[in-house]
This record gives C-alpha cells, sequence and structure tokens, in this order.
C-alpha cells in the first residue's frame, strides 16, 4: 500500500523520496473545483489563502501560503469535507482557528482527513474544546452535543458517508463520488475511476463520446448501464 508512516514505506517522488500519501500532489487547483462542485478559484482561497483590496488572507488548510497550484490528496480531503459547510451558505474561513488549533493539539498536518477525533470520546472532547476555546459559531461546529452524547455534526456526517478510511493509519485513503466512482490517489493519479477498479471514468466517455454502443461498452470493460451513467455524470463535474 502506498505511504509512510511510522517507517512505513509510501509512494516515492521523481528524486526517490518517500512521501506520505496525504502530503502526494494529486490535483491542480482547478480539478479540486470541478471535483467538489465549487466556482473557480474557491479551492485556492481555502487552500493557499488569496489577497483582496491589499489586505492577505491566511489559507484556511495550508499553514501558510505557498503559491503552489498543486493540491495534495490531505488538502483535498480537508477541502471536501469543508465543501460540506460551504453548501449551508456558512462564512467557512472561521473555520481556521479551530483547524489550527487540533492540527497542534493531534499532532497531525491534516486533523481533519482523520476519523479519530469525530469516531473516539476523547476526540470528540477535544474538539468540543477547540470549539469553545477559539469561539467557533454554532453553524461551523464539527460536533455536537445531544443528550449525554458528542456526535458529529450534519456535515462531517455527510462528508464521512463519502469517505473509506484506511483501518490501520486512520486516515482517508478514497472518496466515493457516487456509489459506483471514486477518487482514490493510489489509481489512475487520483482521477475518478470505477471503485475499486483502475478504470478510469474517462476512458468510458471517450467511448460513449466516440458513438460506441451501450452493448459493446459493456462487454468492453464488464460494467452495466448504471457506471455509465454515473461516468458520464461524473465527467461533467470533473
Amino acid at each position: 500500500m502506498n505511504r509512510s508512516v511510522a517507517g512505513k514505506p509510501g509512494p516515492a517522488d521523481n528524486g526517490g523520496a518517500v512521501i506520505d500519501l496525504l502530503d502526494k500532489p494529486v490535483y491542480s487547483m482547478g480539478q479540486t473545483d470541478r471535483l467538489l462542485r465549487v466556482s473557480d478559484g474557491t479551492s485556492r482561497r481555502w487552500i493557499d489563502g488569496y489577497e483582496s483590496r491589499g489586505k492577505v488572507y491566511e489559507p484556511l488548510i495550508r499553514e501558510a501560503r505557498t503559491g503552489s497550484d498543486m493540491v495534495t490528496w490531505g488538502e483535498y480531503v480537508e477541502a471536501r469535507l469543508i465543501s460540506e459547510y460551504r453548501q449551508q451558505g456558512v462564512t467557512v474561513f472561521r473555520l481556521r482557528p479551530a483547524i489550527m488549533e487540533l492540527r497542534e493539539r493531534l499532532g497531525k498536518k491534516h486533523p481533519l482527513a482523520y476519523s479519530s477525533p469525530f469516531t473516539s470520546v476523547e476526540g470528540r472532547e477535544l474538539i468540543l474544546d477547540v470549539q469553545a476555546s477559539t469561539g467557533l459559531q454554532p453553524s461551523l461546529y464539527l460536533v455536537l452535543r445531544s443528550g449525554q452524547l458528542l456526535i458529529p455534526s450534519m456535515e462531517v456526517e455527510g462528508f464521512r458517508r463519502t469517505a473509506e478510511y484506511d483501518e490501520e493509519l486512520g486516515y482517508v485513503r478514497r472518496i466515493n463520488i457516487t456509489g459506483t466512482i471514486a477518487v482514490d490517489p493510489n489509481y489512475a493519479s487520483g482521477q475518478p475511476t470505477v471503485a475499486g477498479r483502475r478504470l478510469r471514468v474517462d476512458s468510458i466517455v471517450e467511448a460513449v463520446e466516440a458513438g460506441e454502443s451501450r452493448e459493446d461498452i459493456r462487454e468492453t470493460w464488464g460494467i452495466d448501464d448504471g457506471i455509465i451513467d454515473d461516468a458520464v455524470r461524473c465527467m461533467k463535474i470533473a
């Protein structure tokens, strides 16, 4: 498996260095916009910050601005979770202090990419404390108190329904776009593929656009009409 944590080998870059999967460059900013279904430039503002009318706005995801157009898997995963809040019409940049404190207290560069803060009692208690100490507005809460229980927010649960976690390392290793289409940094350079296979979505769509019959496409790749339909819808997004 391509990863590098606590001595475990991961993918090597062109210089031969071993890198952690969460640090693996996968998408451009433009590709990230399309995969997240957000307007052009949104991903760059979240991930690398921006400047407007002479004022510099620090990144929501990166520790500091780098100017890099490449998005790592960890950055994409956190942006995917944040996009759930964007759909509710809230100002997501107010999450920054909480994310920064979670990063420091958990000792993880991408705290929102891990399952433990949301699934363990200790993790939820820590998030609750961070929400209070940073004055996070309720509409941006990551966990909520329900009676005697602490539960993930609706937005976090929406994200978690699409995410698959590495059982050993605890971070998101794949995100499902639909029931049949996924993005996985270990397959096809992170481009959308049929879930569980290396079959790229754009190959299916190219066959459709070339006028091949559905019967031929089904037989060629051993897929059904549902996958073909999902592939076409996905490529209109990505």
